[in-house]
């Protein structure tokens, strides 16, 4: 029993000696298309290191490189699965009840007998783009973890709420279309809006520009037909900017694969628990046009059901006592009846996903490929997932029907070109995102019928350039240049929905002086322009075959330019203009040392900058002097400055039982400055941010996985994060946090596992799979904020899946998720005053067919 340096206190290795029989090469899992950046790997082709493809097969399927090359270049990287099994120890009973430790404990035993006899049992291997090559995932040294799209299927995966919550050290919070914010390794704070320390990909183009603009969320990419879904965890500046401070995700669409024809389909029934019935209906087709082209299209239609129901009783009595008027009520102050009729609607937030993926891959000779793609997605919602606690379970009270919208177009061409030495690669994109958000805020306004209309629109284009040479040689580089130039457009009006007399009425209580109607009462428009030009590269070099040492630098300029102006009631009756242009220029370094002592071993450390942009605040109006006065102040802070973390990270990759398990193992330490974070004001409903002081975040993360049996699949997945103050945050801001408080929305213990039968039923195939997780408890606010901290999390859900072939290409499955209804609360909102909860999805049950041929 041997320990592995910084992870003893987390894992232990039980060593059993190898056999000298040399296992079969793994199977390459398809994903993306292929191996080498997307160049297809089909049904027919053969494994790697097989020699026996015609010419015609080896040009249409296997890109840029030809069969001979693949085998040279992955067999020098890869050189087999042979290496030393072990299993892990039990660990505290919060992390894996129990369960995880007696598992590892009865592993070790059997896994020693798989690797004398376990022929057939090599798990699949996955070829990720982590680090801007194609590397096998056991060889990329940072904490990685991927879902192929068979993973997605298997598993009912179908938007990022289900594949994050699955991953270690993840967390989501989704509040509908667009109004989602992920949090890895507990780098976020959660409170109000903040810029996001996550970055987030499609295939290559980045989703957010990293400046910060009208950030509202990402845009939620459903998995049909998408070949991979890789998580990156702990600052990934050096290679992906800006933003990706506490990791990057990355979502992989299938692209069109040239020699080969592909048709899939698939439709989905469900019924919610307490609510209504949603579908599904997706098809894909892949089309070669003669031996350099291929054509691939995708569309989809998702009916999510609803499960909020929507009570509103109607405008309350002006003869009834206000507890916010000391007990008087509003006929007391002159305020006659708001006139909003009573409204009830089940299924509230139901939505729709609507999307259409359309690609072609032209490959004109071997060494040159050209892959073009264009992406639409539509999401819309009339409702949110929130739950009003004090009117009991999955119900709320709105008194208008809000809306969530988000609208979402990507294009895009990629260029790779084969050096013979190296890979030169070129990514042209262009981004349209329109997003528009009604919300019911009368919460902030004594229970006044207010809405809060904001209808946001981003445009982005960006360039990256960058050569990346073979990982043959002593020597490596990876060089590149990124581009990219954002605008966009932000409208918010608040909107009266009272009778036109209760509105003066209402306005002389509140403001002191009578509104007309029909007058504003409060408009706001922001136009920014942001631009962003960074270099970058990474340097690596093996001073002996077995250990490699790496160092990465990104210099990047940013630039933000905001003219804006607001007026209204609420801005105190006056036109409030203002123009700021920020710039700074950040580097973002990284060091990386791995050592390979054997095949199927790896040993990583890394230390990492993480950096996110500041920005401006708006002016406050006067009807906020009363907040600012309670913290402190008599007018917000002129701007909100960038922070920054830096990353120490520690692990270990192993493959087992010759190539029939994997145990992936890191620790790390992260130091963060000058936090971001927001808070809103509590009766004049405006937001500011600021920053926040000091934190550090601390943890470990495992995962494990084991093909037991021909017909046994066994993984699972754990992380633990301690992310506290370490220091008070400023008075001024009213955040409240004092140096040891946890930061808030972040859960100590994450855990996930699953276990997947394959079985013959008579002469067709089948498979049973059954996934558990649990997530522990947190706060949505630090404990001394001037509105009460409340609890979330702290619960398990388990799903389970049942399938098999019916016909030739034809499957059918029967799935129930959330099979012991647990309430999931997922988030208590801190943007208005009214403790509202963020509820995870019931008990969904139904039935799913798919057809591939």
């Amino acid at each position: 029993m041997i320990s592995i340096g910084p992870l003893s206190a987390f894992l232990r290795v039980f060593y059993y000696s190898s056999t000298s029989r040399v296992p079969e090469p793994p199977r390459v899992y398809e994903a993306r298309g292929g191996l080498f950046y997307g160049h297809p790997i089909g049904r027919n082709t053969p494994m790697l290191g097989q020699t026996n493809l015609t010419a015609d097969q080896t040009r249409g399927r296997q890109g840029l490189f030809n069969n001979a090359t693949i085998k040279h270049r992955m067999e020098a990287s890869l050189k087999g699965q042979q290496g030393r099994g072990n299993a892990l120890a039990p660990d505290r009973k919060r992390l894996l009840g129990g369960g995880l430790g007696a598992l590892m404990i009865a592993a070790a035993p059997a896994m020693a007998i798989a690797q004398d006899t376990g022929d057939g049992l090599q798990l699949d291997e996955i070829v990720v783009t982590a680090q801007k090559r194609a590397e096998r995932i056991q060889d990329v040294p940072i904490s990685i973890t991927a879902l192929t799209g068979a993973d997605l299927e298997k598993r009912g995966l179908v938007g990022m709420g289900d594949y994050l919550l699955a991953q270690p050290s993840v967390v989501i919070q989704d509040r509908g279309p667009a109004r989602n914010q992920i949090v890895i390794r507990g780098i976020s704070t959660v409170v109000g809006s903040e810029n996001p320390t996550v970055a987030f990909y499609i295939d290559e183009v980045p989703v957010s520009s990293g400046l910060g603009i009208n950030a509202n969320g990402f845009p939620d990419l459903r998995t049909f037909d998408v070949g991979r879904v890789e998580v990156l965890r702990g600052p990934q500046g050096t290679l992906y900017g800006a933003g990706s401070m506490g990791g990057t995700v990355k979502v992989v669409p299938n692209r069109a694969k040239i020699g080969e024809w592909q048709v899939k389909a698939e439709s989905s029934l469900s019924s919610t628990a307490g609510g209504g019935l949603g579908n599904e209906v997706a098809a894909a087709v892949n089309a070669p046009l003669g031996d350099t082209l291929a054509v691939r299209v995708a569309g989809y239609h998702y009916h999510e059901a609803g499960f909020i129901k929507d009570r509103f009783p109607g405008s309350p009595n002006p003869s009834a006592p206000v507890a916010a008027l000391g007990g008087a009520s509003w006929a007391d102050v002159g305020v006659s009846s708001f006139g909003v009729p009573a409204r009830s609607v089940d299924d509230v937030n139901a939505a729709n996903v609507d999307g259409v993926r359309a690609g072609v891959t032209f490959q004109p000779t071997e060494k040159l490929e050209i892959v073009l793609t264009a992406l639409a997605q539509r999401s819309k919602a009339n409702g949110l997932p929130e739950n009003m606690p004090t009117l009991g379970t999955y119900t709320q009270s709105r008194f208008l029907p809000e809306m969530l919208k988000d609208n979402y177009q990507l294009y895009d061409a990629l260029i790779n070109y084969d050096l013979g030495f190296g890979r030169l690669t070129s990514v042209t994109a262009y981004v349209n995102r329109s997003q528009v958000q009604y919300r019911d805020v009368s919460a902030s306004f004594l229970g006044a019928p207010i809405s809060l209309d904001d209808d946001n629109e981003n445009k982005n284009f960006s360039q990256e350039i960058r050569f990346s040479s073979d990982a043959l040689n002593p020597f490596g580089i990876l060089i590149g240049g990124f581009y990219s130039r954002t605008t966009a457009h932000a409208i918010q009006d608040a909107a009266w929905h009272g009778t036109a007399q209760s509105l003066p009425e209402f306005t002389s209580v509140l403001l002191g002086s009578p509104v007309a109607a029909g007058s504003s009462l409060f408009h706001k428009n922001d136009r920014n322009v942001g631009e962003q030009l960074s270099g970058f590269g990474e340097l690596s070099y093996r001073p002996i075959e077995s250990l490699k040492l790496s160092a990465g630098l990104r210099v990047a300029n940013y630039t933000l330019t905001t003219d804006a102006f607001q007026d209204g009631a609420l801005n105190g009756n006056v036109v409030t203009s203002y123009s700021v242009r920020t710039e700074e220029t950040v580097p973002t370094p990284s060091f990386q040392v791995e050592y390979k002592p054997e095949e199927g071993s790896l040993y990583y450390a890394r230390a990492a900058k993480g950096f996110r942009l500041g920005g401006p605040n708006q002016p406050l109006p006067s009807t906020c002097a009363a907040d600012l006065a309670a913290i402190g102040l008599t007018k917000a802070p002129s701007s909100v400055n960038s922070d920054s973390l830096w990353s120490y990270e520690a692990g270990v990759k192993q493959t087992l039982a010759g190539g029939s398990a994997s145990l992936n193992a890191s620790a790390f330490y992260i130091d963060w400055t000058d936090i971001q974070t927001g808070f809103l004001l509590p009766n004049c409903g405006f937001s500011f941010a600021g920053n926040a002081g000091d934190a550090r975040s601390r943890g470990l993360e495992m995962d494990f996985s084991w093909r037991v049996t021909k017909s046994l699949t066994l993984n699972t997945s754990g992380s633990f994060t301690d992310a506290t103050l370490q220091s008070d945050s400023p008075p001024s801001t009213g955040i409240g946090g004092k140096k040891g408080d946890r930061l808030p929305g972040i859960p100590r213990w994450s855990v996930q596992g699953g276990a997947q039968y394959d079985f013959p039923v008579v002469d067709k195939s089948a498979f049973a799979r059954v996934d558990v997780r649990y997530i522990s408890g947190y706060l949505n606010r630090f404990p001394g904020a001037s509105t009460e901290a409340q609890p979330a999390g702290n619960f398990t859900v388990v799903d389970a899946r049942v399938g098999m072939d019916v016909s030739s290409g034809l499957q059918a499955e029967i799935f129930a998720t959330n099979i012991f209804n647990t309430k999931q609360l997922l988030e208590v909102d801190t943007e208005l005053p009214d403790q509202r909860q963020i509820l995870g999805r019931p008990r969904t049950v139904g039935i799913t067919l798919r057809y591939d041929y």
